[in-house]
């Protein structure tokens, strides 16, 4: 069989789950295909984790049911996070993540090849110098921050219990991927491209090595004895997990060891962290970023969620004004958009929708009165991304 593959997913992580199944469908005999009109089957990694993505998969999906020829088949979060509104929208083939050794050996295997066998380590090289100027230079193509770096998935799942998360009933239990094994391929690839630019991504970075007698620290410095030149992008780092490295984070950061940070806060407001189950406190926000600050270290961004259930406007205004005064170089905001499954779904007070998108302009329009780059996710940054990822 010739298989395609459809990557709905905005995150670099999932590429992982794709090469990983590419290379157990081609051990068993079978081709992937370039070109879906060349396909026998279409595999569709659906991405669900809130309600823009989830319509976006949902929409994908009929549209591909109602006009592939051939056979089609549902994988990634969809059919954990949302399953009775994927059996509204599909009734065929479908490979759930948590079980996707067994699914996959069902539709594509054999014993001879199972998928047990096959890596999930996945290293790849460097796509763009600038990922903006490549997305102009060729229409229709994606590339993001990420690109800029040769990109490093260091482990799988998350230890974090976060309200408005809803992946988590999709992810397979938290592992970190053998560190021998991470520096190997990463020391190919710098010495193959002679790129020394390394981004480490996890869904849950700083629990990397817990499992195995390792550590995010350790890993890093193994990492940049692999050459003199090596800087580290360190992407979704929670500022719990800085916390919990503070000291050995900061030398890292003083020794010029780090290229980028990127820590996603998603509020400053004490009361709102609380509601959201995030593990450290404004306090610590404001440890991190005044700490960054005092080193001259000016490469830090961070996300933010506004209309949380429960937001006042007092709240907004808080995180407005801890960012402010601590100018990371860039904010991607988001208002806050549900799936049933999320454990937020179940508080009170939830923010109608014109109160979040004037509360998310007014957030947009003070980074950038400050001089913050910011972007707004609910706008044309996320509609464009949807029209290149879901072709």
């Amino acid at each position: 069989m010739k298989v395609f593959f459809l990557g709905l997913n905005g995150c670099v992580m999932r590429k992982q789950k794709l090469k990983q199944y590419q290379q157990f469908i081609v051990a068993n005999g079978h081709e992937i295909a370039d070109n879906i009109k060349n396909s026998d089957v279409c595999l569709v990694w659906t991405c669900a984790f809130r309600g823009d993505f989830l319509n976006n998969s949902t929409s994908v999906i009929e549209r591909y049911e109602k006009n592939y020829k051939g056979k089609l088949i549902v994988a990634g979060c969809l059919p954990d996070i949302a399953p009775d509104i994927l059996r509204k929208h599909f009734s065929g083939l479908v490979i759930n993540w948590r079980d996707d050794g067994h699914k996959l050996e069902e539709f594509f295997g054999t014993a001879s090849n199972s998928a047990k066998k096959f890596t999930p380590v996945f290293v790849e090289e460097k796509l763009c110098d600038d990922a903006q100027k490549y997305r102009q230079e060729n229409p229709g193509k994606d590339a993001s921050f990420h690109d800029q770096f040769i990109k490093v998935v260091v482990s799988e799942g998350c230890n974090y219990d976060c309200a408005y998360c809803s992946e988590r009933l999709a992810f397979p239990p938290y592992r970190s991927f053998p560190e021998d094994q991470l520096l190997s391929a990463c020391r190919r690839m710098i010495e193959k491209t002679g790129e020394h630019n390394v981004i480490l991504l996890a869904d849950s970075l700083g629990d990397y090595g817990r499992d195995t007698e390792s550590s995010l620290p350790k890993l890093m410095r193994k990492i940049k004895a692999i050459h003199p030149d090596v800087r580290i992008a360190l992407n979704n780092l929670n500022p719990a997990s800085f916390m919990a490295y503070f000291d050995e984070m900061i030398e890292f950061v003083k020794k010029g060891d780090v290229r980028h940070l990127n820590l996603p806060i998603q509020s400053a407001s004490a009361r709102i962290l609380r509601l959201m189950n995030r593990d450290y406190t404004r306090d610590d926000i404001d440890k991190i970023f005044r700490s960054l600050n005092s080193c001259g270290f000016k490469e830090f961004d961070t996300h933010v969620i506004v209309g949380f259930p429960g937001e006042r406007e007092e709240d907004v205004e808080e995180t407005i004004q801890l960012i402010v005064r601590h100018k990371p170089k860039y904010v991607l905001a988001s208002k806050y958009l549900e799936v049933p499954s999320m454990a937020s779904s179940g508080l009170p007070d939830k923010v109608e929708e014109k109160t979040q998108l004037s509360r998310l302009q007014r957030f947009t329009e003070s980074m950038k009165k400050a001089g913050i780059i910011c972007n707004n996710e609910g706008g044309e940054i996320i509609k464009n991304r949807f029209q290149r990822i879901g072709k």
